[in-house]
């Protein structure tokens, strides 16, 4: 079903292709088969050569960008996004999408308002969402793997600190304060990495959604251009250099645990609203568990114990958290009242120093 342009729900969901008409049509016909939440479709084609122009022109109901070029990915879904309203879901033309998929997409999405970018599992893709050794012959096989996953999976939400964008829900708030994908890494790769990293510094959650699946042929595009073997590793090098380069991203912010323990924090301040203090503990101690390198959960898990009388235990969490990062100011003060309180300023001289 295709929105109207003034549903405030809507999704638009952007498509750039590069040739490959059989995996173009394929991909299209099962978004308009299997999708029931209101959506605008916009197809963008790369300058392709194979009919991909024609067959998108003949989508109804369809927006459709012709670049001229192929403008790699970055560049062409930067054409979609300028189009877009409301969230956006950014799709690879080489995927199978089956019923109910972005109804789980937005209900994810829309499960937390910190959330700004949510990815599915599939069959192939790096990193955590992938699920291994799946095998289909029809699209009825996908739908009903879907299915018993939503059963098994229901409701479950993963943080983590990078999205793969061959199938990639945006917030509407996200993309109006991060803005749009950088061209410079050309034809493909560690675009969407880089995405991540801007989002996730803006103060956006990164999640997966356990619950929904979207089938992948994989790097289709990059077969059609010749871009395999060494050429795909020299690819590949080459747009890891310029995204150290741009971002010199800190270790913790390519964590996938840390971006865990991140949210056992949150749930763990949430918990403390509410005066559960046994579940912030639980929360906290699960966070700790996830990143031992993480300083923050070991800070607020001593406040936790300072105020439930283990005063001791306490001490030894805000003692840990300097060990770990001696730049976090509250940590640092909370230590030093705590060895105050308790005569044991000599222990932490030299930390606090």
């Amino acid at each position: 079903m295709t929105a109207s342009m003034t549903d405030p729900t809507v999704v638009s969901i952007v498509i750039p292709a590069f040739n490959q008409l059989q995996y173009c049509e394929q991909c299209v016909k099962s978004i308009i088969l299997n999708t029931r939440y209101p959506y605008r479709l916009i197809l963008v084609d790369n300058g392709s050569t194979d009919g991909v122009g024609e067959y998108f022109d003949s989508v109804q109901g369809a927006t459709v960008i012709h670049a001229g070029e192929n403008k790699g990915f970055a560049g062409g879904v930067n054409l979609g996004m300028r189009e877009a309203e409301g969230h956006v879901l950014l799709l690879n033309s080489d995927t199978l999408v089956p019923a109910g998929w972005l109804d789980a997409m937005v209900h994810a999405l829309e499960s937390d308002d910190r959330i700004g970018l949510v990815g599915p599992m599939s069959n192939c893709v790096s990193g955590p969402q992938e699920i291994a050794d799946l095998h289909f012959t029809a699209l009825s096989d996908i739908d009903a793997y879907f299915h018993e996953r939503q059963r098994t999976h229901a409701g479950r939400r993963v943080d983590v600190a990078r999205l793969v964008g061959f199938c990639l829900l945006i917030r509407d708030a996200t993309v109006a304060q991060v803005g749009h994908f950088d061209e410079a890494f050309g034809i493909g790769n560690f675009e969407d990495d880089d995405y991540c990293l801007r989002a996730m510094r803006a103060g956006w959650r990164l999640c997966i959604a356990e619950d929904c699946f979207v089938f992948h042929y994989g790097s289709r595009t990059f077969v059609d251009m010749g871009i395999t073997g060494e050429k795909w590793d020299a690819q590949i090098a080459k747009n890891e250099q310029l995204f150290m380069a741009k971002n010199a991203a800190k270790p913790e912010e390519r964590n996938d645990a840390v971006q865990q323990a991140r949210q056992r924090n949150r749930e763990a301040q949430q918990a403390l609203q509410g005066d559960r203090l046994d579940d912030a503990l639980r929360a906290l101690e699960e966070g700790i568990q996830l990143a031992p390198a993480f300083a923050l959960n070991y800070n607020d898990l001593g406040v936790v114990l300072w105020q439930l009388g283990e005063q001791d235990r306490a001490f030894d969490c805000f003692k840990a958290a300097v060990e770990r990062d001696r730049g976090m100011a509250a940590a640092c003060e909370n230590l030093r009242d705590a060895a105050e309180a308790l005569g044991r300023r000599a222990e932490v001289e030299r930390l606090l120093s």
